[in-house]
């Protein structure tokens, strides 16, 4: 099959529908979430926040990894990542070491103090270590973040979805949006774990057969891999120290993971999920098999990139205007490898609802603990039907939530750049939100007030940033230049000047304008290193100047395990128990006759 043979115009591409397979595959997604989210709010035990936050902390470390698994790779990622490949080359495969020790680092710092603690919501742990208003502040970023972040996740899918189906993105968002909702506020956390397990057969069948059949009708891994090479696009080792490198061994291992670290070691979405395993041990094992997933997902979707340019080596969708944003260049492309097989166009597009749908689900229910545990439960007043009342309340929070994400997914369509704007968007809040809990967990010479100045300085400073770095881009003073792709084998005809224009695109520059500042063209896999080293360095520098901490007071199970041992250790005081003879000790009488020799005993309190 060649090049001329496959490839379809814009035209073409837009009159393309699903047949009866691929909407018996995609009602068989839906109505199994449906089904899940009714049984469990049905039959299963729902009327504490136990049971509807952690599923009873009952559930299984399988089911939990692969349903954090489905909940992270949404559409942006099935999207983004070959995308990502597709015009910048293979440096993004370098993700294997970020997940590797973000893994790490959420199953040996962070999770083993959450996990003594037992808390509903990382954010209580701010409080218990730094003050209440600290937790509001962080929980207040969390909501932002997560508010923005649901309706791109919604709005990518179905943008794909209403592009290939025919029907209107007014149709499609809805149903996705109302579907989630229903089986989330119904279901609570079982429906959500559950749910996402069955989506994620959809997500990684669909992956994996796009993937396939592309390298397939290119001639093999190998042939992919040498096409690829000819335009350096399997060069993955860049290890320029320059922070202006838009993607490098050092800002993938070192900067990435702190992003990665916010969403899987403190995010109240993943801790969640680890509390609602019933042991520490079972789950670390949700952790690494979590870190095994997400290599395989990350990798593929990375190949799947590569495939595509092995495809379009002669015609880029995109610059031959085919397209007319990125972003959609693997809808057409899965139609266009796939769309004459029944069934297989089905299978990748259900596997992006079912991303939309994971991630929803997940949101939806975090959010209702998060604001309900935060914001609702100590202004309502205290009676015998608390959990259950409780229970009924978040329940409608995931409902006015859902409402509100959908509505507001309307809104994404007239913004423009999504994937900028939301990786823009979180990492102004999640890097102080992560120097919040390293400050907590690492260093006990932070009190309240350094922790409070460190956010907010933070906080400024990346709004400062982000607001800097995307007006440049905007206004193309910040360009990064693809690598070169071609338009010279395209089968319907090009004006002459249009090629010219579209061949000089990639290196067109604004020479006449001055370079931005230097802050501003720092990459965006920076922001959220940026944001949490800015935080924790304000803070310790503030605390140390008003003395602010005495670390003798620091609750050792307040920080991770190699910390506790710099804490001061406790002194204690004997005290003979016939002193004691008569009195009340924690409201128990103590009686003089009850051992024989009570004398040589001892009763150690801490001085």
């Amino acid at each position: 099959m060649t090049l001329n043979n496959t490839l379809r115009t814009l035209h073409e591409f837009q009159e393309l529908t699903l047949g009866i397979i691929d909407y018996l595959l995609f009602g068989s997604l839906i109505a199994s979430s449906l089904i899940v989210g009714l049984y469990f709010g049905i039959f299963s035990k729902q009327n504490t926040m136990k049971e509807y936050l952690f599923g009873g902390k009952t559930m299984g470390y399988i089911p939990v990894a692969i349903s954090m698994l489905a909940g992270h790779v949404s559409g942006i990622t099935l999207l983004g990542v070959p995308t990502e490949v597709y015009k910048f080359g293979s440096e993004y495969f370098l993700v294997v070491f970020t997940i590797m020790l973000t893994c790490v680092a959420a199953a040996y710092i962070c999770l083993p103090v959450f996990y003594k603690l037992q808390l509903l919501s990382t954010y209580e742990y701010l409080e218990i270590r730094f003050s209440r208003q600290i937790r509001t502040l962080a929980s207040t970023l969390y909501i932002i973040s997560l508010l923005m972040y649901i309706p791109i996740v919604i709005y990518v899918p179905a943008l794909a979805l209403s592009q290939v189906t025919g029907y209107s993105l007014y149709i499609i968002t809805p149903l996705l949006c109302c579907i989630c909702i229903i089986y989330t506020s119904l279901g609570g956390v079982k429906a959500v774990i559950w749910t996402d397990t069955i989506q994620f057969a959809f997500t990684m069948g669909g992956l994996l057969v796009v993937c396939f059949i592309g390298v397939y009708t290119v001639g093999g891994f190998s042939d992919v891999w040498s096409i690829a090479k000819e335009t350096n696009r399997t060069e993955i080792f860049n290890m320029s120290l320059s922070p202006y490198v838009r993607k490098s061994f050092w800002g993938m291992t070192i900067s990435y993971t702190t992003l990665f670290l916010t969403h899987f070691g403190v995010s109240q979405n993943c801790m969640q999920r680890y509390l609602s395993i019933p042991s520490l041990k079972d789950a670390k094992k949700a952790i690494f098999l979590l870190a095994v997933g997400m290599i395989i997902m990350k990798v593929v979707c990375g190949f799947t990139g590569l495939a595509m340019y092995a495809h379009y080596k002669d015609c880029d969708p995109i610059r031959a205007k085919i397209v007319k944003r990125s972003d959609q260049i693997v809808p057409y492309y899965v139609m266009d490898i796939a769309g004459h097989l029944s069934g297989l166009t089905g299978v990748y597009l259900a596997g992006l609802a079912s991303c939309a749908l994971s991630t929803m689900s997940a949101s939806l229910n975090t959010l209702a603990g998060t604001i309900y545990d935060d914001f609702i439960d100590n202004r309502l007043p205290s009676n015998t039907n608390k959990e259950a009342r409780a229970t009924t309340i978040m329940k409608v929070i995931s409902v006015i939530i859902g409402l509100i994400g959908m509505a507001m997914t309307f809104l994404v369509q007239h913004l423009g750049t999504v994937f900028e704007l939301s990786i823009s968007i979180r990492s102004v809040v999640e890097g102080p939100l992560l120097g919040l809990f390293v400050l907590g967990m690492i260093f006990p010479w932070v009190g309240r007030i350094g922790a409070l100045a460190g956010s907010i300085f933070s906080l400024i400073t990346m709004h400062m940033l982000v607001i800097g770095n995307q007006w440049n881009i905007y206004n193309n003073r910040i360009i990064y230049t693809p690598r070169p792709t071609s338009i010279e084998g395209c089968s319907f005809p090009l004006n002459e000047t249009l090629k010219i224009l579209m061949s000089n695109s990639t290196t067109m520059t604004n020479q006449n304008q001055d370079e931005p500042f230097f802050l501003f063209r720092i990459s965006m896999l920076h922001f959220n290193f940026i944001g949490t080293l800015v935080s924790v360095v304000t803070a310790l520098v503030t605390s140390f100047i008003i003395k602010e901490t005495d670390i003798s007071k620091i609750d050792p199970d307040h920080v991770i395990p190699c910390i506790r041992r710099v804490l001061p250790s406790k002194t204690y005081v004997g005290v003979p128990l016939k002193e004691l003879s008569g009195n009340k000790v924690n409201g128990n009488e103590l009686c003089e006759n009850s051992q024989n020799n009570k004398s040589s005993k001892k009763l150690f309190t801490s001085s």
